[in-house]
């Protein structure tokens, strides 16, 4: 009961390292406590418990013991030295609950407002109280962004950053997170510090900055790796890959390939893809096409025939982020290299794919989820087929689309972390060497469209391709 705010504290590693070594103890006395309905018990142990899973990125575990312990704490109410570990608890139940299934209604929030209310001097009572404008509110999130207090502005920004991402404004969603930074690396907290620098290269990664996306990740390995989170280690090694091929620089790239530790057994299969895309970008990098392309084909079968274990919302199945990011690269590999006859079936359900996901957008979406991004990314597959067939037979119409569709997809941020593929600059040049004056008046067209204009004209482009 002593160490549950250690972890997000300015030494976390003996903290972490004693949970981690008493994590079965800590288990089975959850059990314990959830069999004998022991409010104090429950709350006490998942402080701890969650504060590590929440260090090794263990979703699967987090949701679970969210889901079992929820009716018991929200009947429970702790006397005065049990307040804290409950504020810890539901804390964490809640924040990963609403950044994993988006805003909703959660019994563990009703039950954290009811707490004493604590000045946020800490982590968690900095995120007990963004979380209580949530879900939904984001002018009072925006609003917290600016507070007084460091650690609520901290985790206010982390959160506002996706939202900014989230409208296409990636320059606003990198100020935000700079700015969670700038607050904790005042404060020398090891654990947030890894988070911020993270963000800061996730976001640079889409701007195409490798070189300052690596400068981050090499600032978050030490730590990682002094906590033992395993798998976020690997995540790292994966984009210093990816950040390093956005420079040129393909043998280092290669070298942190190198590094990431072989996969395991009950590795999720978005992991094992995730690691089949950037071999094949270093194989495309290097010139081995064939080989290149047999990895994506390779990557998309495993997940279209395979399926993770749901933690988050639910989604049809094909319909995941990542499988459809994976399909948007594949086509866009392939047809970059005139090998689009491999992935003929795929090609022929894009454009099916990608008005389902126009149509149909995730209903109070978990902040994480780019929908635009993704939708974005299989419209760029479109327009690589079409400047394909404009190339290959003389359609003039093909050309016309494929080069308007690569403006309005650059609008939309495309996915650009695998690269050469996912380059903004090869998928530009092949526009405007095929029109330019085409993707010249595309882009004048978009730029000024929000969020739902662009949607409503990808699914105009859509439809005016399939009415031909």
């Amino acid at each position: 009961m002593t160490h549950h705010e250690s972890p997000f504290g300015a030494d976390p590693f003996p903290s972490v390292d004693r949970i981690r070594a008493e994590q079965d103890n800590l288990v089975q006395a959850l059990r314990y406590g959830l069999a004998s309905a022991d409010g104090g018990t429950v709350a006490a142990t998942c402080a701890v418990l969650g504060d590590l899973w929440t260090i090794e990125s263990n979703y699967q575990r987090l949701m679970t013991s969210a889901s079992e312990t929820a009716r018991l704490l929200s009947h429970f109410r702790p006397g005065p030295d049990l307040v804290e570990v409950t504020r810890t608890t539901l804390t964490l139940w809640t924040a990963h609950t609403l950044l994993l299934q988006g805003p909703r209604a959660v019994r563990s929030l009703v039950a954290l407002r009811r707490l004493p209310p604590a000045p946020p001097d800490t982590l968690i009572r900095a995120i007990a109280v963004v979380l209580d404008v949530a879900p939904g509110d984001r002018s009072a999130l925006y609003a917290l962004s600016d507070s007084d207090e460091p650690l609520v502005a901290a985790a206010a920004n982390g959160i506002v950053s996706y939202f900014w991402e989230n409208e296409g404004d990636l320059e606003s969603a990198l100020k935000a997170a700079r700015r969670m930074l700038d607050v904790v690396d005042t404060r020398k907290l090891p654990y947030l510090q890894a988070v911020a620098h993270s963000r800061i290269s996730e976001l640079c990664l889409q701007v195409e900055r490798g070189d300052e996306a690596r400068r981050h990740l090499l600032a978050v390995l030490p730590v990682l790796e002094r906590l033992g989170a395993r798998s976020d280690l690997d995540g790292v090694r994966w984009w210093l890959v990816l950040s390093n091929l956005q420079v040129g620089a393909v043998d280092e790239a290669e070298h942190w390939l190198e590094q990431v530790e072989p996969p395991r057994a009950d590795d999720p299969v978005g992991t094992l893809t995730y690691g089949l895309g950037a071999r094949a970008e270093i194989l495309l990098a290097r010139g081995e096409v064939e080989a290149g392309l047999r990895l994506w084909r390779r990557a998309l079968d495993l997940l279209r025939t395979t399926r993770d274990p749901i933690f988050g919302f639910d989604m049809d199945p094909g319909q995941e982020p990542w499988t459809l990011e994976v399909e948007a690269v594949t086509v866009v590999a392939h047809a970059q290299h005139g090998r689009l006859d491999l992935v003929e079936e795929l090609t022929g359900e894009l454009p099916d794919r990608l008005a389902d996901r126009l149509m149909h957008p995730v209903a109070n979406p978990p902040p994480y989820l780019m929908e635009l991004t993704i939708a974005g990314g299989l419209l760029l597959a479109l327009a690589m087929v079409d400047l394909d067939r404009g190339a290959r037979v003389g359609d003039a119409r093909a050309t016309l689309s494929g080069a308007r569709m690569v403006a309005l997809a650059e609008r939309l941020r495309f996915p650009r972390s695998f690269q050469p593929t996912m380059s903004s600059a090869r998928a530009r040049q092949a526009a405007t060497h095929a029109d330019r004056s085409a993707y010249d008046e595309a882009v004048s067209s978009y730029a000024d469209l929000d969020g739902e204009g662009l949607r409503a004209a990808a699914l105009e482009a859509v439809s005016a391709r399939e009415r031909g």
